[in-house]
């Protein structure tokens, strides 16, 4: 796929995001208590996060019919295909759910044609975020931007004065010791630090400089895959807590350079186990 092909898809791509997020906007009122379903601790389904999943699942297949779908709730395990789709419906279905506007319908593009057996390139990503009238995308080699308009990563205040975002491991409440180790290294070390409950937007917002790092346990490829190439086309960096391909396990850190490198450094010296559970 060249370059000028890939642009065309996420333009298209874009297109269906949006449209499915005026479904899911809407569709916000209509939801009752008796329509949400607990799946864990702090983890919450509704019909709108299947039904938007089926919208986004019918359009992708639609642009690239020779590809899979990478889905949160309904294929999760989704290994198929030269290219792969990855999928959250709704990122922050917990703020959807309570009326908070920070969720995100987020769309990624996986290249597996070198290597299926594990997380090939990302070469689309495309985060919406219906709530708040935005639209991040990015495609190999073409940038990064919110609204049309190219963002860049903020890699130019020192340590200390940085604003950091992150999130508890709510569905490993187990991790909170390591997590508060972890947490109480770096909070002394910088300006402040922000929760806003969607790994999508925290990603996106470092992405265009709002905050200038991210680090978070636990998390699932499709939580990050979009995330990190729109990151890395801004000039920022993603991988998980050991330096390798952030969807391989969803423990990411990302920022820019400078703040990436810092943080990594802080994280080295607590000397934390990889998961042994790769995503593939």
């Amino acid at each position: 796929m060249t370059q000028s092909e890939i642009k065309t898809l996420t333009d298209k791509v874009i297109k269906l995001v949006q449209e499915v997020g005026e479904y899911v906007r809407a569709e916000r009122e209509r939801i009752e208590d008796s329509d949400i379903e607990v799946k864990g601790v702090g983890d919450f389904v509704s019909h709108a996060d299947r039904e938007a999943e089926n919208q986004l699942r019918a359009g992708l297949l639609e642009l690239l019919p020779e590809s899979s779908v990478m889905a949160e709730e309904m294929s999760p395990e989704e290994r198929g295909g030269k290219w792969r789709w990855i999928v959250d419906p709704i990122d922050g279905t917990a703020n959807y759910l309570t009326g908070l506007p920070v969720y995100c319908i987020c769309v990624a593009l996986e290249d597996r044609r070198s290597n299926p057996e594990f997380f090939g390139p990302i070469v689309i990503g495309v985060v919406g975020q219906p709530g708040m009238n935005a639209m991040y995308d990015a495609y190999a080699g073409g940038g990064a931007r919110k609204n049309s308009l190219p963002i860049q990563v903020a890699d130019h205040r020192p340590l200390q004065n940085c604003t950091i975002a992150t999130a508890f491991p709510f569905r490993r409440r187990e991790l909170m010791g390591d997590y508060l180790k972890l947490f109480q290294s770096i909070y002394p070390r910088i300006a402040d630090i922000r929760r806003v409950g969607s790994a999508a937007a925290d990603l996106c917002w470092v992405a265009d400089g709002t905050f200038d790092g991210y680090f978070e346990m636990n998390l699932k490829p499709w939580d990050v895959a979009a995330g990190s190439i729109i990151i890395k086309e801004a000039g920022g960096q993603t991988s998980d807590w050991w330096g390798n391909p952030v969807c391989e396990t969803g423990w990411v850190l990302a920022g820019g350079e400078n703040v990436y490198c810092a943080l990594r450094q802080i994280i080295d010296e607590q000397t934390f186990v990889r998961p042994q559970q790769i995503y593939k």
